[in-house]
C-alpha cells in the first residue's frame, strides 16, 4: 500500500495553515474590575468520524477571575461523553432496592446504627428538625463532622428534592455549628457538602448532607478567603459585589435573584453543569437569614430538576461559609453546585490524572450554552 505523507498534502497544508493562523485567540473583558479571560487554541486530526479528512477541534482555556485557577472547555467532547452522563434506570433501582434492608439512614435503623453526640456537644444524643436529623459521622473528614438525613425516604429522585425539606436540613446544620462553637469557640469554619450516589463519592445511597467545621478551614475556602482579601485591597471593593454586578449586566451567565441569593453559571465552573450562588450581603453562615437559606435552597432545587431531565442522577454541591463570629468584608458565602457521571454497570469516571493530579478542571460546554439551558428552570 503507498503511503502519503500527510504533511506534503496540498488539502491538509492549506487546513494546517488556516488553524494555525487561529491557533490563538485571546479573549478579555474587563467589568467592574472583573477579568474575564479565555484562551482558544485549534487542535488538527486526521479523523475517522470524518473519513480521515483534516478536522480542527477547539479547546478553550478560561482563567478564573477570582483565583486565577485554568479551566479546559473541550466542546468537542460533549456528545462523545453524553452517554456517560446518563443513568441507567433499572441499574439505578437495584442499587436502591439492595441497599434499602441494611441502610443506616432509613427510620427503623437509624436509632440502633447512626452514632450519637458526646454530651459535651449535644445531650439528647441527636439534633433535628421535623424530618432532618443530625448524628455524628461515624468516619469524621474534619475536626467535626456531623451527617444529615433531610429524609426518611430511601429512593429518592433528584425531582423529589424540596425547599422545605433542605431548609430543615441547613437549619439543624446551623444547629449543629451552633453547638460546636458552643463546646469551643476556635471552631470556626465551617462548610455544608452533599455527594448524592457512588459517583458523587458517596458509599451511602440514602440521600444526606454532611456538616464540617474546623479550626481551619479547607482547602477551597482558603484560597477563597484569601483571594477575595487579595481583590478588596487592589480594588477597593468587595469581588463577589463586583462579580454579581458584572454578571448581571453581561446577561450571559446570570440566572436570577433570591431574596439576595444571585445565581448564576461560573465563568470557568469547576465542574460539569456548574452553577453558582452568592448572598450578596453575608460573609458566614452566622448571618445568613431564613430568607437566605431558602434562596440557596430553591436554586439548589431548580438546578436538580434540570439535572433530573438531562437523565442526571449524581451530583455533589458545596456551601462556603466565612469565618463565624467575623465578619469578613472580602468574602460572601457562595454555593456551588455540580453534575456527576451516570450510574451504571459500565461505569467510566468523569474525572482522570487531568483533574485529579494535573489540578485542570474540564468542561464539554460553555458556560453560556449551559445558562441557556438551565435558564428556563429559574423563571418563576
Amino acid at each position: 500500500m503507498e503511503s502519503t505523507d500527510w504533511r506534503n498534502d496540498a488539502n491538509f497544508g492549506h487546513m494546517w495553515q488556516l488553524i494555525f493562523t487561529v491557533v490563538i485567540l485571546n479573549q478579555t473583558q474587563i467589568i467592574m474590575g472583573i477579568t474575564f479571560e479565555s484562551t482558544e487554541r485549534t487542535a488538527c486530526i486526521l479523523s475517522p468520524l470524518n473519513n480521515f479528512e483534516p478536522t480542527a477541534q477547539i479547546l478553550q482555556y478560561r482563567r478564573d477571575p477570582l483565583t486565577g485557577r485554568r479551566v479546559l472547555v473541550s466542546k468537542n467532547r460533549f456528545e462523545y461523553v453524553r452517554r456517560f452522563m446518563e443513568s441507567e434506570d433499572d441499574f439505578t433501582k437495584e442499587l436502591a432496592q439492595s441497599s434499602r434492608e441494611n441502610c443506616p439512614f432509613c427510620p427503623e435503623k437509624l436509632e440502633k446504627f447512626a452514632p450519637k453526640f458526646p454530651p459535651e456537644i449535644a445531650p439528647e444524643g441527636r439534633l433535628q428538625t421535623n424530618e432532618a436529623i443530625c448524628f455524628p459521622s461515624l468516619f469524621a473528614h474534619d475536626y467535626f463532622n456531623a451527617i444529615v438525613v433531610p429524609t426518611q425516604k430511601h429512593d429518592m429522585r433528584l425531582n423529589e428534592f424540596s425547599v422545605p425539606m433542605l431548609l430543615d436540613a441547613f437549619n439543624v446544620c446551623v444547629k449543629y455549628f451552633d453547638r460546636v462553637r458552643a463546646f469551643s469557640s476556635e471552631i470556626r469554619y465551617p462548610s455544608i457538602v452533599i455527594n448524592f450516589l457512588p459517583p458523587a463519592g458517596s458509599t451511602i445511597t440514602h440521600a444526606h448532607i454532611q456538616a464540617l467545621s474546623s479550626d481551619m478551614s479547607l482547602q477551597t475556602a482558603s484560597e477563597l478567603f484569601r483571594a477575595s482579601r487579595e481583590y478588596e485591597l487592589k480594588n477597593g471593593v468587595n469581588y463577589w459585589y463586583d462579580l454579581v454586578e458584572s454578571e448581571r449586566r453581561l446577561g450571559l451567565r446570570y440566572l436570577t435573584d433570591f431574596s439576595n441569593v444571585h445565581w448564576m453559571i461560573p465563568f470557568a465552573p469547576l465542574g460539569l453543569n456548574e452553577a453558582q450562588a452568592v448572598v450578596i450581603d453575608h460573609s458566614n453562615f452566622d448571618q445568613l437569614t431564613t430568607e437566605n437559606w431558602r434562596g440557596i435552597a430553591e436554586g439548589i432545587v431548580r438546578v436538580l430538576e434540570y439535572y433530573n431531565d438531562m437523565g442526571v442522577r449524581s451530583f455533589n454541591a458545596a456551601i462556603y461559609s466565612g469565618a463565624l463570629g467575623e465578619d469578613e468584608n472580602a468574602f460572601r458565602v457562595n454555593a456551588r453546585i455540580v453534575s456527576r457521571y451516570g450510574y451504571k454497570p459500565k461505569f467510566v469516571s468523569d474525572v482522570w490524572a487531568l483533574q485529579y493530579l494535573l489540578g485542570t478542571q474540564e468542561v464539554y460546554e460553555t458556560p453560556e450554552e449551559t445558562c441557556t439551558k438551565l435558564a428556563t428552570y429559574f423563571r418563576n
